[in-house]
């Protein structure tokens, strides 16, 4: 009877122990969903192009840079046979303006 007992108690110490591995994880991983979705939206990195009538400003051997309809400033790849000042279509990531407006004041 006293073998029992004390089974009975080590295998409520176990439970307890597996309880408290369970809530420390459980904890761990819901700061991690808020870090994830509040502090750092890991959706700004996925890009959402959009193109659309551009001037070229400058142009460089690898691309050119563009000015877009709301004034920012984007670089285009593959637009070497344009002049500076010449209205082309360019496609570039959207967000880079969000981006941006974290940095500029």
């Amino acid at each position: 009877m006293l073998y029992r007992k004390m089974e009975y108690l080590e295998t409520m110490e176990l439970r307890q122990k597996n309880r408290t591995a369970l809530f420390f994880a459980i904890g761990i991983a819901a700061i991690v969903v808020i870090m994830v979705t509040m502090v750092w939206p890991f959706w700004n990195l996925i890009p959402q192009y959009v193109t659309e009538k551009v001037k070229v400003v400058s142009i460089d051997q690898n691309g050119c840079y563009a000015d877009t309809s709301d004034n920012y400033l984007v670089k285009l790849t593959g637009c070497t046979n344009a002049k500076v000042g010449d209205y082309i279509m360019g496609t570039y990531d959207v967000k880079i303006k969000q981006r941006q407006g974290i940095y500029l004041p």
